[in-house]
């Protein structure tokens, strides 16, 4: 679960619900919560991201009880800033959006790097994966970003620091640079050089996944932002770029600015706020359920649940999910969606007991390899379990070198390739044990 803290008064102001009603609402929705002294603590399941900021909470309990339901895509703005992006090899994805009109307080101010924070620690996979950079629009200078590799002898001014440093001081010297420095650092003709966003000036706003730089510090009074997120996997760049901004746009007067990527010479729009959508029948829904729901309630439960709805043809709905509901990845998500807005407690749901009880059981192939094993210890053999990685120079000596695939950064220089067969691993195996009492067979 993921541990989050919100001001009481900012999250009965965004769900216009009283604290009670709204704690009841977050239970159903699997959140738990706990009054403390100054804040109130909300466990969020870590598959809806999309509930890790004050506006994210609200848009969901907003619509379980009904004050606010469905979902219509945003409309947004061409901008005048373009991302160049020269594809980094340790870090190739970026991609980027203006959000306009957020207008930025002490609280929200709090509130928004919680939401980095924790979209780092669960989709980003502790910056792994994927990082988000925050900036003060207005602080960009310049149309045209760059993204590339730059020396790390190449100078910056770090967040919260007063003086410049140097990438390889940044690296070195700061916590993050500690922490996250070693992620993306590369090399370049053969001198060492790390990812970063550079304005039209030449100055480095952004060392992903490290640290923004002082120049474009977000802070109180800030109106407009620009949200930049870097990875090494597109579709989750994509993902946690939806996620931050769908919820930024919840944010009253926010308007979203479509920013262009340039790469390899072609020319792309971001943010993609992408959607996918999914046929769900009233049989699907009430076959796991044990309900006799009409396709009307279904579809009424589901715009509770912040969906957009098709008209029903058939006993059958076309349901867009939002670009923000990343958990949601076939019909049976959707079924538990209806479930939550009904209410687990509701009389309603019933779930059909199976008539019998199914028992778990070895699959053909699975006894095979047993009773295998069990005749060949009989007959004396030796089990052997080895490792998929084995030793380039063993398997140069066997003449096998050219079957191997080599591992990058191997823990072991012992073991440092994939093995290309198991005749390897048997022949090391019965080379250290020849001179042992036991026999090898």
């Amino acid at each position: 679960m993921v541990k989050l803290r919100f001001s009481p008064e900012r999250l009965v102001e965004a769900s216009g619900l009283d604290i009670d009603v709204l704690k009841e609402a977050l239970f159903r929705l699997k959140c738990e919560t706990e009054e403390l002294e100054d804040a109130i603590e909300v466990e969020v399941n870590p598959d809806r991201p999309d509930m890790f900021s004050v506006e994210g909470i609200a848009r969901a309990v907003r619509g379980l009880m009904g004050l606010e339901m469905g979902w219509s895509p945003p409309s947004g703005e061409k901008t005048d800033l373009t991302i160049i992006n020269e594809v980094p090899p340790s870090r190739p994805i970026i991609m980027g959006a203006v959000v306009y009109s957020v207008n930025v307080d002490e609280e929200f101010l709090h509130e928004l790097m919680q939401f980095q924070e924790k979209l780092h620690d669960t989709i980003g996979r502790k910056r792994r994966k994927v990082a988000i950079g925050i900036h003060d629009l207005s602080k960009v200078r310049g149309h045209r970003l760059r993204y590339g590799l730059v020396s790390v002898e190449a100078t910056m001014r770090p967040l919260g620091s007063e003086k410049t440093m140097t990438i390889r001081e940044v690296l070195a010297h700061t916590e993050q640079g500690v922490k996250y420095g070693n992620l993306s650092l590369t090399s370049l003709e053969g001198r060492a050089a790390h990812p970063a966003i550079l304005d039209e000036e030449g100055n480095v706003i952004s060392l992903p996944p490290v640290i923004n730089s002082d120049i474009t510090r977000v802070e109180a009074g800030t109106r407009d932002l620009f949200i930049d997120v870097t990875g090494t996997d597109p579709y989750m760049v994509s993902k946690v770029l939806d996620v931050l901004v769908s919820n930024l746009l919840e944010r009253r007067h926010s308007k979203l600015g479509i920013v262009t990527i340039s790469q390899d010479g072609t020319l792309r729009e971001s943010p993609n706020m992408s959607t996918k959508t999914l046929d769900l029948s009233s049989t699907d829904v009430n076959k796991v359920l044990g309900t006799d729901l009409t396709i009307d309630e279904i579809a009424l439960s589901l715009l509770k649940m912040r969906f957009a709805i098709g008209q029903p043809v058939d006993e059958k709905l076309s349901v867009t999910v939002p670009p923000f509901r990343t958990d949601v990845l076939s019909t049976i998500d959707l079924v538990e969606d209806v479930a939550i807005a009904l209410g687990y407690d509701s009389p309603e749901l019933s779930p059909i007991e199976p008539p019998v009880v199914p028992t778990g059981s070895l699959m053909p192939s699975s006894r095979l390899v047993r009773v295998s094993r069990d005749i060949m210890i009989g007959l004396g053999f030796t089990e052997l379990m080895s490792y998929l990685l084995t030793s380039s120079k063993l398997l140069e000596s066997l003449g096998l070198a050219t079957m191997s695939i080599r591992v990058k950064n191997p823990v072991q220089a012992d073991l440092d390739v994939l093995r290309p067969s198991l005749a390897p691993s048997l022949l090391s195996a019965m080379l250290h044990n020849i001179d042992k009492r036991k026999p090898v067979k």
